[in-house]
């Protein structure tokens, strides 16, 4: 094949992530240092930066306070509470939807539940109707807004929009980013749900320093993700990284939405654990998992916290060793009640040879209503157009 040469265009906007990334840290810069930490020429940081300043993405912050001789350097900083992006977060039972700034602040916020699954067509203009209504409400935000963000359970087409695979809510083929586009009049990017807070992380995490990671979410469901080598991991439909669907009882397991039999999910997810407790006591049907996981002294709720634990530590563990990640993030509903600590306690039962902060609970756990979908949105209407 005949070489070519460099895609000029494509250099330019890497350079410029490069730079926006950067100062997405919070931090203010001057243009050297910004040369200094991303590898280029005073010159080209300069002229960049001089883009960034005239659309009004970066603004100069006034001189560094410094006492040596010389140029004095003026410091730059990111415009990110100027910057907004819409969050929709779809689940079968209900959607998020969120208003969040550049730097990962969600400014409004509101959970609709749905009482049935309907047609997908009208489940996506129910929520564009939401998001309409929340936007022409609050006009100083909607003119401020780069792009939404959606984030779905089960696998998707990034190229187009369209719903993959067998796990997932929605048959394959619905045209979730053609729907929500026309309808919001918006730039819309749509990924999987874990897929998307696997970026958050690598844009608002300022604590994670890990290249390879493997990402697990528990709670109504069980997902995973993969980052390798600073990107999240591709593929459609999911399945290179879905741990939920490791087969974990594969005799007597229950039939799993995915099509196999005693997948991970069917045994540990909220309404697996729900079921088991039911089944085990004479517990009232209107209590809530985490009314229930409260009850510390009742020996039958700790025996199936033990019992989802083994369960979730052991596929883990061996998702751990086969990819050899840097580091496992964990996040989810079943972590915000309490449990990490214990499930740190079964990983070492498996293997206690991973190292000191191996096993981390992801800090923007308490932001994972939106935060995912966000940072997609961050990703592709902004950092890297």
């Amino acid at each position: 094949m005949e070489y070519t040469g460099l895609n000029m265009g494509r250099v330019k906007n890497a350079n410029r992530a490069a730079v926006l990334y950067l100062l997405n840290s919070g931090q203010q810069l001057s243009r050297k240092d910004i040369a200094a930490a991303v590898g280029l020429t005073p010159g080209g940081v300069s002229k960049i930066c001089s883009e960034l300043i005239a659309e009004g993405v970066v603004s100069e912050q006034g001189f560094l306070d410094t006492s040596s001789a010389g140029r004095k350097k003026i410091l730059l900083s990111l415009n990110r509470d100027e910057i907004y992006l819409l969050s929709i977060s779809v689940d079968p039972t209900g959607f998020y939807v969120g208003l969040c700034t550049l730097g990962g602040d969600e400014v409004i916020g509101e959970r609709v539940e749905m009482k049935s699954t309907p047609d997908p067509e009208v489940f996506l203009h129910r929520i564009a109707e939401f998001c309409n209504t929340l936007l022409n409400s609050n006009e100083v935000y909607r003119q401020r807004v780069i792009g939404a963000g959606v984030g779905i359970v089960g696998g998707v087409d990034t190229r187009t929009g369209c719903t993959v695979g067998s796990y997932g809510m929605w048959k394959p083929g619905v045209p979730v980013k053609t729907i929500l586009a026309d309808a919001l009049h918006l730039p819309v990017w749509v990924e999987n749900n874990v897929k998307a807070f696997a970026q958050a992380t690598l844009i608002f995490d300022q604590t994670l320093h890990a290249d390879n990671v493997l990402f697990v979410k528990w709670g109504p469901g069980v997902g995973s993700a993969l980052v390798v080598n600073g990107e999240v991991h591709g593929g459609t439909d999911s399945s290179s990284s879905e741990i939920g669907h490791y087969i974990c009882k594969p005799h007597g397991g229950k039939a799993c939405r995915c099509g196999r039999t005693g997948c991970l999910e069917t045994e540990v997810s909220t309404e697996a654990m729900l079921e088991h407790l039911r089944k085990a006591t004479d517990m009232d049907d209107s209590l809530r998992l985490k009314d229930l996981l409260a009850q510390s002294d009742s020996a039958v709720v700790e025996e199936e916290i033990d019992r989802c634990l083994e369960l979730l530590s052991k596929s883990v563990t061996n998702a751990a060793t086969v990819l050899a990640p840097d580091c496992v993030v964990m996040f989810g509903y079943l972590f915000e009640l309490g449990l990490f600590d214990r499930f740190q306690e079964h990983m070492k039962h498996w293997y206690d040879g991973f190292g000191e902060n191996f096993i981390r609970l992801s800090p923007l756990d308490e932001k994972h209503n939106f935060i995912g979908p966000a940072a997609v949105a961050a990703k592709h209407f902004f950092f890297e157009p």
